[in-house]
């Protein structure tokens, strides 16, 4: 009875969710009808959905500031004529402000306060000079140029740049013309009325008009759609919909509600909570298909081509590989140690917009053969995905062998079903390490150049094949085997993340990004003193039979 009750629970909680994902998606005000006006930006053409959404993020730190809309707050500033004595500027690196002068308990700051900073001014000719001779940023330095990216977003919102909505009558891959090209002189004939449309949006949006903003939106997209070809509004809708429906966070919501139910029900399968549990992690891998569905659709490539990418990609294959070794043998502990690994991923990468960074960029030059990007960097990263799933079932093993070793039974099988995830991670990896060679030798022109991205992986690689071998030769048993799959994952960790994020060096320049790096070495170090404890408490265990024998 207590299992039906939990189960009730869980089904009103996701009730309650699904609610509120509806009532959040339907609460627009009447600027959103401009929400799907394509705009160029980044290289590509996208909704104004999407380029309020990296903007307010870039220059916030958040997607919904004061609880308004993207749209809404990139238009609002843009109409707003004291735009740049508003505190919208996020800013918090203790070091830098130490610099700066600044308050350190400020967190945003006004495009006026920075502007009028003397010492800013001093590290903007400095880095300025750096970025001449080509050397790197160190230190405050790397701050300080975020902020003066910042600085130049908003003045791009003020003076209307930023709003690249003007087609290009010569074709959609030509550079296309923005609201500031509005205040130019010697305006043609042909574009008046847009500019006149554009006018009128400003003042409505100033006037907080409702009315007036909604026939002044419908006019704006009318006059510039005759100005040049544009994408089908079809296109449009598809971002604005992967944009609002959030399917990555719905996935890992579901993958949560189905991890606490098989977590709280009883250790059988075959059982109604065995069901409801194995049910909602299918929904949510549904959900996690229909996310990269549609990321893949507005991007035309495989979504794995940066950080962001990966980490939900690699608990997509936790997820895929848990599912097929459930099917073929219901054990539960497949689908609990892939979900935990997902939910962590998707909440990572949920969470983190600024070190994972969600953007769709345009792919750089080396990754633009979609047979090899599909071929090597799936492989690399589906072969993460089976380690993630072995993390998990180490980490089960490691607890019950220290906490409940008279569960033989129970660990045996665990132990089954991570030598199994290894396997499967060790084929993928070492398929994707040579196939990336090949990529090389075709991009490149060398098979092997001891890259750091190249000899991480190498090194991820042998470290799994050691404990394969030392399973094969008897150096190593069930808890060994558990113990240093975890260790190794670090491995792992460090290719794939350490390689990008911490040396920032090497060829696989693409997939450089900063932040993170404290949480990382703070879960490396809780990982070792897990496998220390669990060691400890599994010696402590085996004294006692030792000395029986």
């Amino acid at each position: 009875m207590k299992t039906k009750n939990f189960i009730t629970v869980c089904f009103m909680l996701l009730t309650l969710a699904v609610s509120g994902w509806a009532q959040g998606e339907s609460d627009l005000s009447a600027t959103q009808s401009l929400a799907t006006l394509p705009v160029q930006s980044g290289g590509r053409l996208k909704p104004l959905d999407t380029l309020a959404r990296e903007s307010v993020r870039l220059v916030t730190g958040k997607v919904q500031f004061e609880k308004q809309e993207p749209v809404v707050t990139l238009l609002s500033w843009w109409a707003d004529p004291e735009l740049e004595k508003r505190e919208i500027i996020e800013f918090r690196d203790l070091e830098a402000k130490k610099e700066l002068g600044l308050d350190p308990d400020q967190r945003w700051y006004s495009f006026a306060e920075l502007a009028e900073n003397q010492s800013l001014d001093k590290w903007r000719q400095e880095i300025h000079q750096h970025q001449q001779n080509d050397e790197e940023l160190h230190g405050p330095e790397e701050k300080i140029q975020d902020l003066l990216i910042k600085m130049s977003v908003v003045g791009r919102i003020k003076n209307g740049s930023i709003f690249q909505v003007v087609p290009n009558p010569s074709g959609m891959e030509e550079t296309w013309g923005s609201f500031a090209d509005f205040e130019h002189e010697g305006l043609i004939e042909l574009v008046i009325p847009a500019k006149n449309a554009v006018d009128q949006l400003r003042q409505a949006i100033v006037s907080g008009d409702e009315a007036a903003i909604l026939a002044a939106a419908g006019s704006v997209r009318s006059e510039l759609s005759k100005l040049g070809p544009v994408p089908e509004e079809t296109i449009m809708a598809r971002e604005l919909r992967y944009n609002k429906s959030h399917p990555f966070r719905k996935a890992w919501i579901l993958y949560l509600v189905g991890l606490a139910i098989l977590t709280f029900s009883q250790p059988k399968t075959q059982t109604m909570a065995y069901r409801a549990g194995c049910g909602f992690i299918l929904a949510g891998f549904v959900m996690h298909i229909y996310g990269f569905a549609l990321r893949c659709l507005i991007a035309g490539r495989p979504p794995v081509t940066n950080m962001y990418e990966s980490v939900i990609w690699v608990a997509f294959g936790a997820v895929l590989f848990a599912l097929i070794f459930e099917y073929i043998s219901p054990r539960r502990y497949y689908l609990m140690s892939a979900a935990a690994g997902a939910v962590v991923c998707l909440v990572l990468a949920d969470t983190l917009p600024t070190v994972l960074d969600p953007s769709i960029n345009p792919l750089t030059p080396v990754l633009r053969s979609n047979f090899w990007l599909t071929i090597h960097v799936l492989s690399i990263t589906l072969g993460y995905a089976a380690f993630l799933l072995a993390l998990g079932l180490g980490h089960m093993v490691l607890w019950k062998s220290a906490l409940r070793p008279q569960q033989e039974e129970v660990i045996a099988g665990l132990h089954d079903a991570l030598y199994r995830a290894l396997q499967v991670g060790v084929l993928l990896l070492a398929a994707g390490t040579i196939l990336g060679g090949v990529w090389a030798n075709y991009s490149w022109g060398r098979f092997w150049g001891w890259d750091p991205k190249e000899v991480w992986a190498l090194i991820a690689l042998l470290g799994y094949l050691a404990i394969l071998h030392g399973r094969h030769a008897g150096w190593i048993r069930k808890f060994g085997i558990a113990a240093w799959s975890v260790i190794a994952f670090q491995g792992v960790l460090m290719a794939w993340y350490g390689v990008n994020y911490v040396l920032g060096a090497g060829l696989h320049s693409y997939g450089f990004g900063s932040g993170g790096v404290e949480y990382v070495g703070v879960y490396v170090v809780a990982e070792i003193l897990f496998v220390l404890w669990a060691t400890h408490k599994h010696r402590s265990h085996l004294r006692p039979v030792e000395a029986k024998q």
